[in-house]
């Protein structure tokens, strides 16, 4: 098994990686299936799979690049586990939330902290349009993109001063994108992916990882991959 093809680009191979999951997995690009599933499990991402109460040492690099009057762009905020540790760190947070049912769940979650409730955009990435930010942050959301090397022009086009993509590594957390191709599988860390795209991209940044122990005991992984957009 490797890790791509060697005559496929990482951007190339992500929507071809995509595209094989589309043919089993109708989330992948059924927004009706998608939703369906948040229907049932939004209510309950809290207390099977949380993933922001465990990432102090991850978090402590973001909040280094943080100022109290920045607006902050966070796609795919979920439940708003990180939303809720960013808050107190920015003056103005909106969220790119695609899903009603984890919008409910995110609502429920946010009225218990006082803080001042999020604008929302209630689509998905691919078609947000028209917005600009200081910072903007993803952790764990672009799962359904097909498209990412255009998902990644656009972070760096509206961001100001910071991107930062947190993507945990390896299952079950985090499925790699995998492709059968001239009779070979190949598997790639949707992280480093990520990485290799934006190196197309020649867009410099960071890629550091720190073990995160979850809720059930199990430690893995967990990248962040953070840079500085330029016009």
């Amino acid at each position: 098994m490797s890790d791509r093809p060697k005559s496929m680009s990482a951007s190339a191979f992500w929507i071809a990686a995509w595209e094989r999951a589309m043919q089993t997995d109708l989330r992948v690009s059924d927004d009706t299936e998608e939703e369906k599933f948040w229907e049932e499990y939004a209510p309950m991402y809290d207390e099977s799979n949380p993933l922001a109460p465990y990432t102090e040492a991850l978090m402590d690099a973001v909040y280094s690049h943080l100022a109290p009057d920045d607006h902050l762009l966070e796609v795919g905020p979920g439940t708003g586990g990180f939303t809720q540790l960013l808050a107190p760190k920015v003056g103005k947070i909106t969220l790119v939330e695609p899903s009603a049912s984890m919008y409910k769940a995110f609502y429920a979650s946010w009225q218990k902290t006082g803080y001042l409730l999020p604008a929302v955009l209630a689509e998905k990435w691919e078609d947000v349009e028209g917005i600009h930010a200081d910072v903007l942050f993803c952790a764990n959301a672009v799962y359904r993109i097909r498209d990412m090397r255009a998902a990644l022009l656009k972070m760096n086009q509206i961001t100001k001063r910071h991107v930062f993509l947190i993507q945990s590594i390896g299952r079950p957390f985090a499925g790699p994108l995998t492709l059968s191709w001239n009779d070979q599988l190949y598997e790639r860390e949707r992280a480093i992916a990520i990485s290799e795209i934006l190196d197309e991209l020649a867009i410099q940044h960071s890629y550091r990882t720190f073990p995160v122990e979850r809720k059930n005991g199990m430690t893995h992984e967990v990248a962040l991959i953070h840079w500085k957009p330029r016009s």
